[in-house]
C-alpha cells in the first residue's frame, strides 16, 4: 500500500470515528412505513434510495457485498427485506455501529460485517452475486474502486451505483457557494463525467437514471414543508430529465451495471 493511499484511508477513518458518535446516538429500528416502502420500491423512479435498491435486488441476488457500508443502515435493511448480506467499511467505529445496528434489528443470522479496506478486504474473489456501491467511489481513486468491486463480484454479478456527479462547473460553483453545512470527508468529491464513462469502460451499464435537479432545492425548505417539497420537486425533475442535455445538470446519479463475463 502505497503513502498516499496510508494517508486517505487515515483521514477517512479519522473522520468517520465522529460520524459514527452521531450515528449511535441516533440508533433506531426502521419504522415499518420506511420498510414498507422498499418492499416495494414504487417510487424508485423519482426517489432514488429506492431506485438503488430497485435496481439491487431486481435479479434476487443470493449474497450481496455491501461495499463501504458506513453504519450498516442499508445493509440492515437488505437483512430485514430477507437477504444475505456482508458489509465492508474501513471504519471500525462505524463498522461497530453496524454491528449493533443488526442486533437491534435481530438480522445478525444473515447480515455480518468486515473491517477492511475493500480493496484489500480478506474475502473470496467473485464472492458476490451482487454489490451496492452506496456513496463511496466518490471517496476513492476510481480505479481503485473500480478494481476492488470487480474483484469482489462473480462473472455475470450485478453492481448497484449511486453517486454524486458533477457534470456542470456552473453548478458545483453554486453548490461550493450554497449557505448550507455539508459533512463530506477530507478526499470527498463529486464524480466527473469522464468517471462515469470510465464505470462503462470496466462494466456493462444496463439501466441509469438521474436524480437532483430542482430537488436540491428542498434542502433549502422549512422542516415542515421537506416531505410535501422533496416529492414535488423530485417528481418535476424526472421530468425535466426526458428533455435531452438536462441531465447535464443533475446531482446523482444511479447506475445498474453488470461485471462481464
Amino acid at each position: 500500500m502505497d503513502e498516499a493511499t496510508q494517508d486517505r484511508l487515515k483521514n477517512e477513518v479519522e473522520f468517520h470515528a465522529e460520524i459514527a458518535k452521531r450515528e449511535r446516538e441516533a440508533l433506531a429500528q426502521i419504522p415499518p412505513e420506511v420498510l414498507e416502502r422498499y418492499k416495494t420500491c414504487s417510487r424508485w423512479r423519482t426517489y432514488y434510495p429506492e431506485c438503488i435498491i430497485h435496481f439491487l435486488t431486481k435479479h434476487k441476488p443470493s449474497h450481496i457485498g455491501d461495499f463501504g457500508c458506513g453504519s450498516g443502515e442499508m445493509a440492515c435493511r437488505l437483512g430485514l427485506l430477507g437477504y444475505r448480506v456482508t458489509g465492508i467499511d474501513v471504519s471500525p467505529d462505524l463498522i461497530e455501529v453496524a454491528r449493533e445496528r443488526a442486533r437491534m434489528e435481530g438480522v445478525e443470522d444473515r447480515v455480518q460485517f468486515v473491517v477492511a479496506d475493500a480493496a484489500s478486504a480478506p474475502i473470496t474473489d467473485g464472492a458476490f452475486d451482487a454489490v451496492l456501491a452506496m456513496s463511496v467511489v466518490h471517496h476513492m481513486p476510481a480505479e481503485d474502486a473500480l478494481n476492488a468491486l470487480e474483484r469482489l463480484l462473480r462473472p455475470g454479478g450485478r453492481i448497484a451505483f449511486l453517486e454524486p456527479v458533477a457534470y456542470s462547473k456552473t453548478l458545483q460553483w453554486l453548490r461550493n457557494r450554497t449557505p448550507v453545512e455539508k459533512d463530506v470527508s477530507p478526499d470527498e468529491r463529486q464524480l466527473s463525467a469522464d468517471e462515469i464513462r470510465l464505470i462503462g469502460k470496466r462494466f456493462v451499464i444496463e439501466e441509469q437514471r438521474h436524480f437532483l435537479l430542482l430537488a436540491r432545492l428542498r434542502r433549502l425548505l422549512p422542516d415542515a414543508w421537506f416531505r410535501a417539497g422533496e416529492r414535488v420537486l423530485s417528481t418535476i425533475d424526472q421530468a425535466l430529465f426526458l428533455i435531452p442535455g438536462v441531465s447535464h445538470f443533475a446531482g446523482v446519479i444511479a447506475i445498474l451495471a453488470r461485471k462481464r463475463d
